[in-house]
């Protein structure tokens, strides 16, 4: 489902991003932007700090929040709240306009693209005078059996 990920590209994007509003151009960022390219998954600020420092990279949490920030803002990343109270990331490009089924139970998340939700979105800005870019629907919902659920984090 997921399309193909040109890192090169989504680095001009943010370079054009940084210069346009007059932000510095680092390394560190690339490199954050570097490394969420190597995810294929939604993450969270922590996740993305363990990952790349277990792998050697030396950054510190508020260079890694300011970037996702940054990138959320130039539409590289999607921010969502699933549950919790951390904001979860994904690639915009990866998998444009597809939506979420969360697990309360287990905290699995399905990705999934469906044409009718599509016709909804363009007849409701049509009906109030918008004109759609992108949406994100989350569905909460619970497995068939969550005791037996593969995906279950309970211990």
């Amino acid at each position: 489902m997921s399309t193909e990920l040109n890192i090169e590209k989504l680095k001009l994007q943010f370079a054009e991003y940084l210069k346009r509003k007059k932000y510095r151009n680092t390394q560190e960022r690339y490199n954050v932007l570097d490394r969420i390219g190597e995810l294929d998954r939604h993450f969270n600020a922590d996740e993305l700090y363990l990952y790349m420092n277990g792998r050697g990279d030396r950054i510190s949490r508020a260079t890694i929040y300011s970037t996702l920030d940054l990138l959320t803002q130039c539409g590289i990343l999607m921010k969502h709240r699933f549950q919790g109270d951390s904001a979860h990331f994904e690639l915009s490009s990866r998998m444009p306009d597809h939506d979420h089924l969360i697990c309360m139970e287990c905290g699995r998340i399905v990705e999934y693209r469906e044409e009718g939700i599509d016709e909804i979105r363009d007849r409701v800005c049509d009906r109030l005078g918008f004109r759609p870019v992108t949406h994100s629907l989350q569905i909460f919902a619970v497995c068939h059996d969550p005791v037996t659920c593969e995906h279950n984090k309970q211990d």
